[in-house]
């Protein structure tokens, strides 16, 4: 299964315990996280079943352009892969919802995921839905998922409720979250980019950036993060943890704090980064 990297580690980790082989496909961060299209063709196999896409990204914020999400189609076309989207925070794109995947060929195999949890603020609920395309080639995808679902006890009575209520009513409180977002985005980006050694592509939607810290020759990602920690008591995800190398730099912010706490962590941040790098 084509994966990814920077990668959402639920899928290494779920690939693993089925005895899949994850084929990690890079995601430039010098062409806005966009997929590597090179990288994509060198890696596939008669052997490779599946695309997984992540639009929008976790864990860099990134939101694929038509262009780009035209090609993932093609390719997967070309190499006879289904397509795993994970949509999860296609309701967060600052400049509004982004459109599903499968809308733009809804006879594709593209099995579409999404949730409760990021757009409607209900971490923990367990609610989540998968919407499989109209190809022939998901018939046999479609029995297994029902062979599933008949083995396996349905969300609570309540939080079903909760998916038709949230998906049918009023959604203007999308709008109100996805400004807030913007807003503490830009403060990030902002902040970051006037740190010495530190770069960061801007994100499009969710609540993650994914800096790069130009480190000191031996010094990982690891390093930098536990520092920071220990001196500041702010902690980061250092990018190696999403499959990244740890020489690279690369960490996660996630920007849900309010603007003063957010202002608070980037001083501390600041005053850190640059004593690190002396």
């Amino acid at each position: 299964m084509l994966v990814p990297m920077p990668t959402y580690p639920l899928y290494t980790a779920v690939l693993a315990k089925l005895g899949a082989k994850a084929l990690y496909y890079r995601l430039d961060h010098t062409r806005e996280w966009m997929p590597d299209f090179d990288h994509l063709r060198n890696l596939v196999t008669a052997n490779t079943r599946a695309l997984v896409v992540i639009d929008p990204n976790n864990p860099t914020g990134a939101v694929y352009s038509r262009a780009v999400r035209l090609a993932l189609l093609e390719f997967a076309d070309r190499h006879g892969l289904m397509i795993l989207a994970d949509e999860v925070y296609g309701d967060l794109g600052f400049e509004g919802s982004v459109e599903p995947l499968g809308l733009l060929d809804p006879d594709a195999p593209i099995i579409s995921y999404s949730s409760l949890s990021k757009a409607y603020l209900a971490p923990g609920w367990r609610t989540g839905w998968m919407a499989i395309g109209r190809s022939p080639r998901l018939d046999d995808v479609v029995t297994a998922v029902k062979k599933l679902a008949d083995g396996r006890l349905c969300s609570t009575v309540p939080m079903q409720y909760a998916v038709a209520e949230a998906l049918n009513g009023d959604r203007s409180h999308q709008m109100t979250f996805r400004e807030a977002l913007k807003a503490r985005a830009r403060l990030t980006v902002d902040r970051l980019r006037a740190m010495p050694g530190v770069s960061c592509v801007p994100p499009r939607a969710a609540f993650y950036a994914m800096p790069k810290v130009t480190l000191p020759p031996g010094k990982t990602d690891e390093d930098y993060v536990l520092a920071l920690l220990r001196s500041t008591g702010v902690l980061c995800v250092y990018g190696s943890g999403f499959g990244l190398p740890k020489e690279d730099g690369f960490l996660r912010i996630v920007f849900l704090a309010p603007l003063d706490e957010l202002s608070e962590i980037y001083d501390l941040m600041a005053a850190f980064t640059a004593q690190y790098l002396q």
